[in-house]
């Protein structure tokens, strides 16, 4: 990542979890597993940094941690932590591998070495949630889901938090919030907000602006006005 013209970015939850390698020859300060992220944090991106990592797919850091992760919620991880001595081989590799698409192959042969070795398998009821969650964001209710699923409610909720990091209804506003977020960072022209509000399945247009501050730390004009090439970050005016 090269220096920034400014010095810092809000970086806005997705509901997933990350993983992150910082190959800076200063140390391993920063290789960490990030948890299901439902509040934003600061980058500084005042000077230049080598990272290497990667974003799950919601539920998919699950096979590769022994913790539930519910417990990694809003958290990060070092990485020996999880994997020991296995975190210190994938760190002199990807400083070996020469170009990034070579560390990148680094990474994937490792996170697949991982997943054979993983006992966790992914409940089918959870899965079929996600997909739901996802494509039908604000417009399909928890309790609908969990009827089809046939598990009762105390059983569903504590599985999905165990693998995909937060209760069903949180996951639901965070998912509700990316497609804000995805439809304002496509638009090419003023923003109708009461619209987009109605689109993603807001009751009103003060619970969507109540939603997208807590997760967004600014108000949906300010993210209009500061975002990045990256819809998920938004930089800090000097």
């Amino acid at each position: 990542m090269a220096r920034s013209s400014h010095a810092a970015e809000r970086v806005l939850p997705t509901g997933t979890a990350g993983l992150i390698l910082n190959l800076d020859e200063c140390g391993r300060v920063g290789d960490v597993l990030s948890g299901p992220r439902t509040r934003p944090f600061v980058l500084d991106t005042s000077r230049p940094l080598s990272l290497i990592g990667l974003s799950f797919r919601p539920g998919g850091s699950f096979p590769f941690c022994a913790a539930p992760a519910g417990e990694l919620q809003d958290l990060s991880v070092p990485l020996e932590t999880l994997w020991r001595r296995n975190a210190l081989v994938l760190r002199e590799q990807l400083l070996e591998a020469e170009s990034p698409s070579a560390k990148f192959a680094v990474l994937e042969r490792f996170l697949f070495s991982q997943l054979i070795r993983s006992q966790a398998r992914r409940h089918p009821a959870v899965s079929y949630a996600v997909d739901a969650f996802q494509t039908k964001a604000g417009a399909v209710s928890v309790s609908s889901v969990v009827e089809r699923t046939g598990l009762s409610a105390r059983r569903f909720i504590e599985l999905f938090r165990r693998e995909v990091g937060m209760t069903p209804k949180l996951f639901c506003r965070v998912a509700r919030f990316r497609a804000v977020v995805s439809v304002v960072q496509s638009a090419t022209t003023a923003v109708d907000w009461a619209a987009t509000a109605a689109l993603c399945g807001y009751f009103d247009q003060a619970h969507f602006i109540h939603d997208f501050r807590e997760f967004a730390g600014v108000s949906p004009s300010d993210y209009r006005a500061y975002r990045t090439a990256s819809p998920n970050h938004v930089r800090i005016a000097d």
